[in-house]
């Protein structure tokens, strides 16, 4: 099975083609971009290179977020678009599934705290083992994320971005090579066609002011 994956819900957009076959996992294309353009024409750009190399995919594979609220929504769009043209299955997982260190193949599988800033006083906060959620994303202020933390003090504090008041957190981001084996492994809700970005408060949009007159 060859699945193309990508997740662009942080400042890193990752991009991988995984090849499976036999029981085994092959890398046959990776791309993690610092700082990259989260526009869809970016990351079809960004597919389309992996296709070239690879060939067509039998799936594709897409970070559901939580994060970057132009980022989730270009990157669900170009996946679906791929999946569309290609005829194939889409999958979709949040994103902190996924999370990976840098030097690190996935998060630790003894369990981890997923975390980023909500903006508006808040950060979001997940709790993980072996792929899965033991608490899923949720919304607390940094106080009580700090104190939340003590709940599971053995597992390490995973984020893509420095969080005030968090002194001992590991730098990491969602790897798209990490949901394509998620996707490999079997999606317990089946492949959908209508992927939606796992937003935990309405994105927060500036008004104009109002002219005077």
């Amino acid at each position: 099975m060859k699945i193309l994956s990508l997740d662009s819900s942080t400042g890193v957009t990752s991009v991988a083609f995984l090849i499976c076959e036999n029981g085994a996992a092959e890398t046959g294309y990776r791309c993690d971009t610092p700082h990259a353009r989260s526009d869809s024409s970016s990351l079809f750009q960004s597919l389309q290179a992996a296709v070239t190399k690879c060939g067509k995919p039998d799936a594709i594979c897409v970070g559901l977020g939580p994060g970057s609220y132009n980022g989730l929504r270009a990157g669900i769009a170009t996946a679906r678009s791929f999946a569309t043209a290609g005829e194939v299955p889409l999958h979709a997982y949040p994103s902190p599934l996924a999370m990976r260190a840098k030097g690190a193949i996935t998060g630790p599988d003894s369990g981890f705290w997923a975390t980023g800033d909500a903006r508006g006083g808040h950060y979001w906060v997940a709790a993980i083992e072996n792929g899965e959620f033991l608490e899923r994303p949720r919304l607390l202020s940094p106080l009580e994320a700090v104190g939340h933390f003590h709940s599971r003090p053995r597992f390490p504090i995973l984020s893509s971005t420095p969080l005030d008041g968090i002194t001992d957190l590991i730098i990491a981001f969602p790897d798209a090579g990490r949901l394509a084996i998620l996707a490999e492994k079997g999606d317990p809700c089946g492949p959908t066609e209508t992927p939606e970005p796992l937003y935990l408060k309405p994105p927060h949009i500036t008004m104009p002011r109002a002219s005077l007159q």
